[in-house]
């Protein structure tokens, strides 16, 4: 192969009306089947963080001793049996999810898929360029996280606070197991709620495969994070190119179905 060759461009992606709000703390991305085993943020009797929870495991993996990690992996179910990726948010905020535009005649090749979740430190909406920069990156600014197998071609994205169990009333966990595969049957995207909470998650379709999972960030001159006075106040009516910062993690499909 030319190592001189020019990088084969990244799929265009479109936007889906899918969103994710995250009260605080990082977002769960997983298997929908395997989402039924999530128990979230769980607490003792006296409602302190269960340290043997998933939250707390998923806190964990993005923020070991002495480090912050953008992404990790995570293991999770009675018996470590589920594999997710934790994406820390960096606080409050909502993500925005772009897929892979589909064509009629498109072929179903290694690379050909891939699903985009980001986030600004701006009003949603304000610009469109912190889309245009989270899709348009290039490899070379993008770190691995690992990959993530999704044989079903559905995949949850979740604040990684939102226990399954609290999506629905559910009489046990094959009865919660069996609902939340017929939610993923449904025309996703598909939005997932807690009681006292909206839109904490969502379902999507995506190519059965395994994913290459990456990720990255741009930060604009006045540093990554909105100043609080306009996170409160009012929209301002233009921002400049650079006066805005974002993060974003990509999935890349690079195996079919039968791994």
């Amino acid at each position: 192969m030319n190592s001189e060759a020019a990088p084969r461009p990244r799929p265009a992606l479109g936007w889906t009306p899918a969103t994710v709000a995250s009260p605080g703390g990082p977002l769960l991305i997983c298997a929908a089947d395997a989402f039924a085993a999530w128990t979230g943020a769980a607490h003792d009797a006296a409602y302190d963080l269960d340290p043997g929870g998933d939250y707390a495991r998923a806190w964990s993996a993005v923020h070991p001793d002495d480090d912050d990690l953008e992404a990790a992996i995570v293991d999770f179910g009675e018996h470590g049996q589920h594999r997710g990726v934790i994406w820390e948010m960096e606080g409050e905020g909502t993500a925005e999810i772009a897929q892979t535009t589909r064509t009629a005649h498109r072929r179903e090749a290694p690379g050909a898929d891939s699903f985009l979740i980001t986030r600004s430190w701006i009003p949603r909406g304000s610009t469109p360029a912190p889309r245009h920069r989270a899709a348009g990156a290039s490899p070379a600014e993008e770190r691995g996280t690992g990959e993530l197998h999704l044989p079903g071609g559905r995949v949850v994205v979740a604040w990684a606070g939102l226990d399954a169990d609290g999506t629905g009333s559910y009489a046990d966990a094959r009865e919660r197991a069996e609902s939340i595969a017929a939610l993923a049957r449904l025309n996703p995207p598909v939005a997932l709620h807690r009681e006292d909470q909206a839109g904490l998650g969502t379902i999507l379709r995506v190519t059965p495969g395994t994913y290459r999972v990456t990720h990255g960030w741009h930060e604009g001159t006045r540093g990554r994070y909105m100043p609080s006075e306009e996170a409160q106040g009012p929209v301002r009516k233009q921002y400049e190119d650079d006066d805005w910062s974002c993060r974003w993690i990509r999935f890349t499909r690079v195996t079919g179905r039968d791994r």
